[in-house]
């Protein structure tokens, strides 16, 4: 069981703090991360050889299509780096980043401490494991209650042997299909969420109804929808009555892929990544079907070309372009702070 002086409080990075310290949040994205478990060959085989280039203004225009082909674009671990691209996010409101990179990511507790000393940002650190194809070979053999004890001493005592302890269980990592050792990850992710009341944030598979098998599985386990973010749901649904049955059980919406321009996807050809204008069309439904206390946003910044540094747009691209984009639609600042401070601020808040 966690403290009981923390609940009712967001543990971050550097400790707990009080809930109306959370501020504009993104709740899904990666101050540091190592994604070199999900490189891809590019689409047209007679380009496998730009996939060793470091980023440059002549290859990013193929990088940003291809960009889980580019060894340079999957893994950014520089803290002087994250301090700058952060100080932007500062800069522009943000005060909150919920940094998902977990077990079979490159999680850097250390190096996220000192990032949100030096920016003044929050960052609340994840746990859990991130899918089979991120982890060691038999990373379950030792089963369910072995995983809950990592993440569990994530939580308690800090993770990666240090004092610097997860405020969420995620992103608990699922494929599709979805494999035999990703449901004891999940099994194990649900029994700390239950025992700790700290919020569980999934990484679906990529198919329509991937998130409803999900959530149906979880909440045999016992699992508090009100309580669970499914994230990548900008990304994963497209037919709105899905949509509509996914928001219905309860479960946060995360549409977390803001600004991530190329529509080929190349970990799912035969699918897309929608624009930015089709989440704005997303929040429009969900807002008048009557979910806006359960949306939240982000920009799941998971690769280099994403950041200011490298040409991308930024932890910033939300607060500084997507806001005002919404004012221009008629989104109103009440839902809008529902959705970038008060929706975080509620599901952060420890159980």
């Amino acid at each position: 069981m966690l403290n009981k002086d923390n609940q009712g409080k967001v543990m971050t990075v550097l400790g707990p703090i009080e809930p109306n310290q959370v501020g504009n949040t993104t709740t899904h994205d990666h101050v540091l991360i190592n994604f070199q478990a999900i490189l891809t060959e590019p689409l047209n085989p007679k380009e496998k050889k730009y996939m060793d280039e470091k980023i440059n203004l002549e290859n990013i225009g193929w990088v940003r299509f291809n960009w889980s082909s580019s060894k340079d674009n999957l893994t950014y671990e520089d803290k002087e780096i994250a301090i700058e691209e952060l100080g932007h996010y500062k800069k522009s409101g943000g005060q909150t980043i919920v940094d998902v990179t977990n077990i079979g990511l490159g999680r850097d507790p250390e190096k996220l401490k000192n990032i949100s000393q030096e920016t003044g940002v929050n960052i609340v650190m994840g746990s859990g494991f991130y899918v089979e194809l991120a982890q060691k070979k038999g990373y379950t053999n030792d089963g369910i209650e072995s995983m809950f004890e990592v993440i569990m001493d994530d939580i308690k005592f800090g993770a990666d042997k240090t004092d610097i302890k997860s405020g969420i269980i995620g992103e608990i990592g699922c494929s599709w299909p979805w494999t035999d050792n990703e449901k004891i990850s999940m099994e194990a992710s649900v029994m700390a969420h239950k025992e700790t009341g700290l919020p569980l944030l999934i990484h679906p598979g990529r198919n329509q109804f991937a998130p409803l098998e999900i959530i149906n599985y979880i909440e045999n386990l016992g699992a508090d929808l009100s309580n669970v973010v499914m994230g990548h749901v900008d990304r994963t649904i497209f037919d709105y009555d899905i949509l509509k049955d996914t928001a219905d059980t309860g479960v946060y919406i995360n549409l977390d892929l803001w600004g991530h321009d190329s529509p080929f996807y190349p970990l799912a050809p035969e699918t897309y990544m929608p624009g930015d204008h089709q989440r704005l069309d997303m929040i429009e439904f969900l807002i008048e079907e009557g979910f806006e206390n359960r949306i939240l946003l982000a920009q799941d910044i998971c690769t280099k070309h994403r950041l200011k540094k490298f040409g991308g747009h930024g932890f910033d691209h939300l607060l500084t372009r997507i806001v005002p984009w919404m004012k221009s639609r008629k989104i109103d600042q009440k839902n809008i702070d529902k959705m970038m401070v008060q929706n975080p601020q509620k599901m952060l808040t420890i159980k």
